[in-house]
């Protein structure tokens, strides 16, 4: 059905993909994966028209085609739903689906009646509520996903390009999307599905191509594959899977000192009652349902969002931060998993970006030579084992899990008291993100505190101590030691829960659990 053969690809000096292949049949669901930088993102973009290859073929049904351009690609039957956007934030929701692809009335008159009843067929089928003239710059980040896998189906596409569409979706948004996909594979549509969550690899997927240093290295059925050898041939490592989640908890409970105090914490109307008591040196996991209050929570601690009501004690001293900047420089720092809109500027070089988090924590009085910007740079990125070209280079050069690697050492090597990270590893690779744990964990042994929210349970399993669980904006359980488990966590992300979190955390500090 589809086969790519030979495919170079090079930016400059930089050579993306070196003689890559990809081969998949109709009515198939094929993993492709990698690690950040790997080039699986460059061989989707060239089936997509957004670069052309520099060598090698394409064929689809055995013969020979050429994809210069968008329409090209549309025009062979392929559709692709991205990972960065491609919706037009200033559109309504019916023109951004319906866009390229107009039903037509006499005289070139697009018929609005029939593209509306179109569209609010495929938001019902994909279970999106939003309303069809809705401004797309208005939605969640999760809405604005499956608007844009639902804008891809909508072209009814022989191929379809899934490229990280479940890394800003929650557990109850990806089951509806894995049915619609399992679906269009029964329909007999060739799915390329690309994901760094390695649990969905074996939920979903028939076949497997895994690419490392633009280059495949390894094909065959996800049945023939376990999680170590996938990751052995991402990486060229057998992964480390001994988890160090949980190892800080009784050291920093056990006597220590309170860094946060959070009591009947608000932030309207997502927020209504928080509280939680978070101990230098621990690791804090949130959790919970997309929609549940999570974002605006860290957001709030951090002085972006209004607190509408509650106390936040930190440091002892009770805080109510009116501006990021004041957070920051009181000893807080903030990690986006949202790269391209929260954490970097992707224009600027690699060093302004790493210093940015200095220079916000400075005042206008402070002199920062060039110098000192640039050996501070040097410095993280040795530090952090962050692949780099140059540090003139735009940060735009890195891989994902490169940028992120940059945004994290721009906050830890500032040695914030409290580090604030609300999902860091969207969209990271498995190595990437067993790197940036790792680095989490050698922080809070030397004092720093970390509350990290996350769209994954593996994750927050792998690295927290303990686990705050949010249902309808506010704490449905808090999870520790014994009761860290998929099954505990899923009950509090329903709602579903026997004891209270604030009667739980006291029962634990006098010792009757």
């Amino acid at each position: 059905m589809l086969e790519m053969r030979g495919i170079d690809k090079r930016f400059d000096a930089v050579i993306a993909l070196n003689g890559a292949s990809l081969k998949a049949d109709r009515g198939e669901i094929r993993a492709l994966l990698g690690s950040n930088g790997s080039g699986k993102s460059t061989l989707i973009k060239i089936l997509a028209g957004v670069y052309g290859p520099n060598g090698g073929e394409i064929l689809v049904d055995g013969k020979p085609i050429r994809i210069l351009s968008g329409m090209d690609s549309k025009k062979h039957g392929i559709a692709t739903a991205f990972q960065e956007l491609s919706l037009i934030p200033q559109m309504s929701v019916v023109d951004n689906i319906m866009l390229g692809n107009e039903v037509p009335k006499a005289f070139g008159v697009v018929d609005r009646k029939q593209a509306r009843q179109q569209v609010q067929a495929l938001l019902d089928r994909f279970e999106i509520d939003c309303d069809l003239d809705a401004y797309v710059q208005t939605l969640m980040i999760s809405t604005k996903t499956m608007l844009e896998v639902a804008k891809a189906v909508a072209q009814k596409p022989r191929i379809l390009l899934l490229d990280e569409v479940t890394a800003a979706l929650h557990y109850d948004e990806i089951q509806i999307l894995f049915k619609i996909i399992q679906e269009l594979r029964d329909e007999g549509v060739t799915i390329i599905y690309v994901t760094h969550r390695m649990n969905e690899i074996f939920e979903i997927c028939d076949q497997v191509t895994i690419m490392r240093g633009g280059k495949n290295v390894k094909e065959g059925s996800v049945n023939e594959l376990t999680l170590d050898d996938i990751v052995f041939h991402m990486t060229g490592q057998r992964p480390d899977l001994q988890s160090s989640g949980g190892q800080g908890m009784s050291e920093a409970r056990d006597g220590g000192e309170i860094l946060l105090d959070v009591q009947g914490h608000a932030v309207y109307p997502t927020v209504w009652d928080i509280s939680m008591k978070v101990y230098r040196g621990e690791i804090i996991g949130i959790a919970g349902l997309q929609g549940q209050g999570q974002p605006e929570f860290i957001r709030s601690l951090l002085g972006a969002e209004e607190i509408s009501g509650g106390t936040v004690t930190f440091c002892r001293k009770e805080m109510k931060f009116k501006s990021p900047t004041e957070a920051i420089r009181n000893g807080i720092g903030f990690v986006s998993g949202d790269r391209s809109r929260e954490a970097i500027f992707p224009v600027r070089t690699i060093c302004e970006n790493i210093s940015a988090g200095q220079i916000a924590r400075g005042n206008i009085a402070t002199y920062l030579t060039s110098k000192s910007l640039k050996d501070f740079s040097k410095e993280a990125v040795k530090t952090y084992n962050i692949k780099i070209g140059s540090l003139n280079n735009p940060a735009s050069s890195l891989s994902g899990g490169n940028q992120q690697k940059l945004v994290i050492a721009r906050w830890i090597a500032l040695n914030p008291k409290l580090l604030l990270l609300d999902d860091p590893t969207k969209g990271v690779d498995i190595h990437s993100r067993h790197e940036i744990h790792k680095i989490l964990h050698e922080c809070v042994a030397k004092g720093m505190t970390v509350i990290i929210s996350s769209s994954e349970y593996e994750e927050l399993f792998d690295v927290a101590d303990r686990i705050y669980v949010f249902y309808e904006g506010r704490v449905s359980d808090m999870l520790d030691g014994e009761r860290m488990t998929e099954e505990f966590l899923v009950a509090a992300m329903m709602g579903m829960t026997s004891r209270q979190p604030n009667e739980a955390e006291g029962e634990k500090q006098h010792g009757t659990v």
